[in-house]
């Protein structure tokens, strides 16, 4: 059976920022109705801190705030093909410019996961405070739901 990491990275006092460890706590709230083999694990502002744990697991989904130039609220998910592909990266976390290095660091020592996936959510407001914007507590509820949906499709 796979090794599943479930990793919400966020600063929850930057606003929409910290959307990424909101889910990952309501995932952990429901966590007896997922699969066994999956761990939940708040990766705080990421950097440099995920690159020794990436490699525990066999596949991994990180859930954060990505500056993807989408609306506010907004979901997609970026395979790690859809991050390497990208000359200029479209995706950016808000908190870890070098979120970039930090993949190839990981790939060059051979400690990637077989499959990583970002669940990434488009913030709108990023300032020091604390709480979400209205723009990402009125959708919650569906990116949660969204988010759910992925990690099923990981454990079939």
């Amino acid at each position: 059976m796979k090794k599943i990491g479930v990793i919400g990275i966020g600063n929850l006092l930057r606003k929409d920022d910290g959307v990424g460890i909101v889910l990952l706590e309501r995932l952990q709230k429901q966590k007896k109705e997922l699969p066994k083999n999956i761990e939940f694990i708040d990766g705080g502002t990421g950097g440099m801190n995920l690159l020794h744990l990436l490699a525990q697991f066999d596949t991994v989904l990180l859930i954060d705030a990505v500056d993807f130039k989408g609306r506010p609220g907004e979901a997609r998910v970026f395979s790690l093909k859809d991050i390497q592909s990208q000359k200029k990266p479209v995706m950016m976390s808000t908190h870890d410019p070098d979120f970039l290095n930090l993949l190839r660091l990981s790939q060059e020592l051979k400690e990637l996961p077989e499959t990583l996936v970002i669940f990434g959510v488009q913030p709108r407001d990023v300032s020091h405070g604390m709480g979400l914007s209205k723009e990402i507590e009125t959708v919650l509820d569906d990116l949660y739901l969204k988010l759910q949906k992925e990690i099923q499709d990981f454990v079939r």
